[in-house]
């Protein structure tokens, strides 16, 4: 069956112009036909439903990769490297566990783009505005299937404990952490902020996601304070109306960190040697309005409950068992919710 599979699927590809595939509806059209052809195949030889959609994404990602070694390892794009897409779908919809094929879908993708914005931002901005932001239509019908997918890739990418060297970076990156190269190769949780989607940002954080600073860009608390701070009150208002999605955003960040702590700029760190200041410092006025908890502020020392929660999801996020791990963790529900982001 599988030299069968891949005759027809060479066959079936050279028939296809070079650039069919770069329309959704065309891919959609195609994954249609190949679910049919899982069916039929396994109903015809009482054969595994999911064998056979293996298979088909085994050729499919043996199809580009021949393609690819034929042009000098240099990737020929349009259906050569859109049929990947492809595969993306028919992995999520058949929900493929086979871990080895999906991390080869992944750094195959990776390989190519540099980068897995297509796979990310269905799940920050939504269906609609994803052509214009990338010139990529989502393979997936809304913004509650697109956040699904991204999970169950992140799953994967997590069990195969997949890492990826990206431009501009000294150190390889996980898959939640791999830069968006149409955004400025800006980390995919400060697009999440910049959006102000709390929902994928969760996420994002229960994943292990960065929120560390770098030279490039500043923390994500120091964005969303950024933003905060540029609010005022208006005319008969006696205090200033800050937007819900903001103040939940800076609220699931908080729960990352022992404190918040804002970067001084590197002129003034030089001749100062002082690297950091508070965030009651920076911010006395959103620190004095009750937005942040005086245990975050520098006020007051954290509480060792938080202290543990940090340590302990640091250890997790190193031994790769984020957010999947706490489950199997000897510790009452409640805790588990803690730890994982959920509750405070």
């Amino acid at each position: 069956m599988e030299v069968l599979i891949d005759c027809y699927f060479d066959r079936l590809f050279s028939e296809m112009e070079r650039s069919c595939l770069a329309s959704r509806y065309k891919r959609r059209e195609l994954v249609s036909y190949f679910t049919d052809v899982i069916n039929s195949c396994a109903e015809a030889e009482d054969l595994d439903k999911q064998d056979v959609c293996e298979r088909i994404i085994l050729s499919a990602l043996r199809y580009h990769n021949i393609t690819m070694m034929e042009n000098g390892s240099i990737c020929l794009l349009g259906k050569f490297h859109n049929v990947l897409y492809v595969a993306v779908k028919l992995c999520y919809d058949w929900d493929i566990h086979n871990n080895t094929i999906v991390s080869r879908l992944l750094n195959d993708i990776f390989y190519c783009e540099k980068t897995f914005e297509r796979l990310l931002v269905g799940a920050i901005f939504g269906t609609r505005v994803t052509h214009f932001l990338s010139g990529w239509k989502c393979d997936f019908d809304d913004r509650e299937e697109n956040i699904r997918a991204l999970v169950y890739f992140l799953d994967h990418a997590i069990s195969g404990q997949l890492e990826y060297r990206c431009e501009f970076s000294p150190i390889k990156r996980r898959f939640i952490d791999v830069t968006m190269e149409s955004y400025g190769q800006v980390l995919p949780l400060r697009v999440a902020i910049q959006h102000g989607a709390p929902d994928i940002l969760l996420i994002m954080l229960r994943y292990g996601a960065s929120v560390e600073s770098d030279k490039l860009a500043p923390s994500p608390i120091e964005m969303i304070l950024t933003k905060l701070s540029e609010y005022e009150a208006q005319p008969g208002q006696e205090e200033v109306i800050y937007p819900e999605h903001l103040l939940m955003c800076l609220k699931l960040l908080l729960r990352t960190v022992t404190a918040a702590y804002i970067r001084t700029p590197d002129h003034i760190a030089a001749h100062s040697g002082i690297f950091s200041i508070s965030l009651y410092e920076q911010y006395p006025n959103l620190a004095n309005q009750n937005l942040i908890p005086p245990e975050r502020s520098g006020i007051c020392p954290a509480e060792l409950r938080h202290l543990c929660r940090c340590r302990i999801r640091e250890i997790l996020h190193n031994n790769w068992a984020l957010p999947h791990g706490i489950k199997k963790l000897q510790i009452p529900k409640s805790l588990r919710n803690y730890l994982d982001l959920l509750q405070d």
